[in-house]
C-alpha cells in the first residue's frame, strides 16, 4: 500500500477546561482515499480534523503524533502550519457563516486561499471554479456579500477556496450540512475530482456510504470501528454503529428509534468501555477494560480474535424497530398565514428576487415541511413568516391578526414581540449569544417582557438543566460557553431554548444538519411530541427523508416560488 498523506498515531486532545475530547486515536489516509468520520456530536470528530490543521485552542493539550506527508504537526510552529495550509492541506469548515468576513464579497474570500501565499488568482479562475460547483452565474454572484448568500452556496466558496491549489488533503468538516442531496453528491464528487484524499467529517450516513471509501465510527473520543464503508455499514461489527444506522430516518419506517442513554462526560477519566453503559450486551469486564481496536472494531463482544468473549455478531438481536409516528389532531384554525407574499433586495437592473410568491396557511399542532435546493429562498420564506423581516408585496397574520404588510416596516401584531413564535435558525452557533453559559441562553425565554412571573436564576439553572437533559445534553457543562461545545451540542441547545417558550409557532431552518442520526431521532420526536401539544411549525430542510417522516405536508420551493400542494 501507499505511503499515507496523513497519519495519527496515539493522538490525545485535552481542552483547558478539562475536556478529552480525544483518546488515543490511530487512522491513516492514503493518496485520493476518502475516509469518513462519523458519530454523535460531540465526539471528537471535529477535534481530530482540527488538530492536523493547527486550529485547536492554544491552551489545549495536543499529544502524540500526526504526520502530513513528511512534515510532524505536533510540535510544529505557527509559521510552518500556514506554510503548509491551502499548498499541502486544503479546510472545509463546519459553520460557512462563520468562515466569512461580513465586510468582504464573495470573491475576495476564495481569493484568499492565492493571497495567504503572496499570490494572485489567475484571472477568471474563481468564477469558473463558483461555476463548477453549482453557483449560477458566478462572476456576478461572486460579488454579492455573505448575507447575500444561502448557507449552501457559501459551504461551496469555501470548498472552492479550500481546493485552489490542488492540495495532497482536503479535510472537510461537515461539507454538505447546507447543501440538498442532488448538490450534496455533486459537491464530494467535485471533491473527490480534485485528486486529493479527502477526510470527511459527517453524520450523513447516505452521503458516507456514497462517497466514502473507508468509515471511522467515533464515540467519545475514539475510533470504535473503521473499515471499508461497505462493509461497515452493510455489516456494522460495535454495537454503537449499529445503533447509529438503525437511528438513520427512512420514509416507510416511521420515526427513527434513538440510541438509549447518553454520551459520558469527557471532563473525568473512563474507566472501563465507555459505551458499556448504554450497551445490552456489556459483560463485566467492559465495566473495567478499555477495549483496544483489533481487527478494525473495538468490542470483546463482537471480536471473537482478541479472545475477550465467544460471541459473535449472530448473538445480537434484529435491528430495532422504529417508533410509530406520534397522532396529532391539528385545528382548522391557522396560526400564520402568508398571502402572496414576495421579497426583493436592492433597486432596478440589481433587484434580488429572493421570494416571488408564497402563500401557506399553518394551523396549530401541523408540521409543514418545505424542502427545495439550495439559494431558493427557503430561508427567506421562513423570515418572513417569523416576522423578522416585512415583505415587499404581501402579508403576514398571525393567529388571524395581521402582523406584517408589503410596504411598511413596522410590525402590526404585538403576537410578533412576546414569544409567540421561536425560531431555529440555521447557524446555532451565531443565534447564541457567545458572552452567556448555555443555561442562559435556553432559559432566556423564562425572562421575556410579557411574562407574568419570572424565576429566580437557580430555579432558571434547574429548568435548563432538564431541557439540556431532554435534547441529550445532560452531560455538558451548564456553565460552558457556546464556543466550548460542537455546532451539534449549540443546535440542540437553540432548540431546548425554543421548546422551553411553548411558543405558538416554531420556525426552524434546517433544525437537524449538524446532527448525527441518533440525536437527530430523538429531536424528531420531540418536536412531534411539541407539535401533538398544539405548537404549529414549520420547518426547512434538504433531508427529504425526514421531512416526509416528520411532517403532515411537505412542500417545494424553486426559485422564489412555493408550490402549492
Amino acid at each position: 500500500m501507499s505511503k499515507p498523506v496523513l497519519h495519527y498515531e496515539h493522538v490525545h486532545v485535552r481542552y483547558a477546561n478539562g475536556v478529552s475530547a480525544v483518546r488515543g486515536v490511530s487512522f491513516s489516509l492514503h493518496p485520493g482515499e476518502c475516509l469518513a468520520l462519523v458519530g454523535e456530536s460531540g465526539c471528537g470528530k471535529t477535534t481530530m480534523a482540527r488538530a492536523a490543521l493547527g486550529l485547536l485552542p492554544a491552551t489545549a493539550s495536543l499529544h502524540g503524533s500526526i504526520r502530513l506527508g513528511d512534515d510532524e504537526i505536533v510540535g510544529a510552529t505557527p509559521e510552518m502550519i500556514c506554510r503548509l495550509r491551502g499548498l499541502v492541506v486544503g479546510f472545509v469548515a463546519q459553520n460557512p457563516f462563520e468562515a466569512y468576513n461580513p465586510l468582504d464579497q464573495i470573491e475576495a474570500h476564495v481569493a484568499e486561499a492565492w493571497r495567504a501565499h503572496n499570490q494572485t488568482p489567475p484571472r477568471g479562475l474563481i468564477g469558473s471554479a463558483l461555476e463548477r460547483l453549482g453557483i449560477a452565474e458566478a462572476p456576478r454572484q461572486m460579488r454579492r456579500y455573505p448575507h447575500q448568500w444561502s448557507g449552501g452556496m457559501l459551504q461551496r466558496a469555501t470548498i472552492a477556496a479550500a481546493a485552489a491549489h490542488q492540495p495532497l488533503v482536503i479535510i472537510a468538516d461537515e461539507p454538505t450540512s447546507a447543501l440538498d442531496a442532488d448538490r450534496a453528491d455533486a459537491t464530494l464528487a467535485a471533491l473527490r475530482a480534485t485528486g486529493a484524499a479527502v477526510l470527511l467529517v459527517s453524520h450523513d450516513i447516505g452521503v458516507v456510504s456514497r462517497h466514502a471509501d473507508r468509515v471511522a465510527v467515533c464515540y467519545a473520543g475514539r475510533v470504535v470501528e473503521i473499515g471499508h464503508s461497505a462493509e461497515v455499514l452493510a455489516q456494522p461489527r460495535h454495537p454503537y454503529t449499529r445503533g447509529l444506522l438503525a437511528a438513520t430516518p427512512r420514509a416507510t419506517r416511521g420515526l427513527p428509534m434513538p440510541l438509549t442513554g447518553t454520551p459520558p462526560s469527557l471532563n473525568a477519566p473512563i474507566l472501563g468501555c465507555a459505551f458499556a453503559p448504554r450497551c445490552a450486551f456489556a459483560l463485566p469486564a467492559c465495566e473495567y477494560q478499555d477495549p483496544p481496536l483489533i481487527d478494525g472494531v473495538a468490542c470483546p463482544v463482537l471480536n471473537p480474535n482478541n479472545g475477550a468473549s465467544e460471541m459473535h455478531s449472530q448473538n445480537l438481536p434484529a435491528e430495532p424497530k422504529a417508533a410509530p409516528m406520534i397522532k396529532r389532531a391539528t385545528s382548522s384554525a391557522p396560526v400564520v398565514e402568508a398571502r402572496r407574499v414576495a421579497r426583493y433586495y436592492g433597486r432596478g437592473p440589481r433587484v434580488v428576487e429572493a421570494v416571488r410568491a408564497a402563500s401557506l396557511v399553518v394551523q396549530r399542532g401541523e408540521i409543514v415541511g418545505v424542502s427545495g435546493p439550495s439559494g431558493c429562498g427557503k430561508s427567506t420564506l421562513l423570515r418572513l413568516l417569523a416576522t423578522i423581516e416585512t415583505p415587499s408585496i404581501g402579508e403576514v397574520l398571525l393567529d388571524g391578526t395581521l402582523a406584517s404588510r408589503g410596504g411598511t416596516h413596522r410590525l402590526l401584531n404585538p403576537l410578533a414581540r412576546n414569544g409567540f413564535i421561536m425560531p431555529i435558525f440555521q447557524d446555532p452557533l451565531g443565534s447564541l449569544d457567545a458572552r452567556w453559559p448555555v443555561w442562559r441562553s435556553v432559559a432566556e425565554p423564562l425572562t421575556a417582557p410579557h411574562r407574568n412571573e419570572r424565576p429566580g436564576m437557580n430555579r432558571r439553572r434547574e429548568i435548563a438543566r432538564e431541557r439540556l437533559a431532554a435534547v441529550g445534553l445532560a452531560h455538558i457543562d451548564l456553565d460552558a460557553r457556546p464556543r466550548e461545545l460542537s455546532i451539534g451540542q449549540c443546535q440542540r441547545v437553540a432548540i431546548a431554548r425554543a421548546l422551553l417558550a411553548t411558543p405558538g409557532l416554531i420556525i426552524a431552518d434546517e433544525p437537524t444538519s449538524a446532527l448525527d442520526a441518533s440525536v437527530a431521532a430523538a429531536i424528531l420526536r420531540l418536536l412531534a411530541a411539541t407539535a401533538h401539544s398544539g405548537t404549529a411549525m414549520v420547518i426547512v430542510s434538504h433531508d427529504r427523508p425526514l421531512l416526509d417522516i416528520l411532517c403532515d405536508r411537505v412542500l417545494t420551493m424553486r426559485d422564489g416560488v412555493l408550490e402549492t400542494s
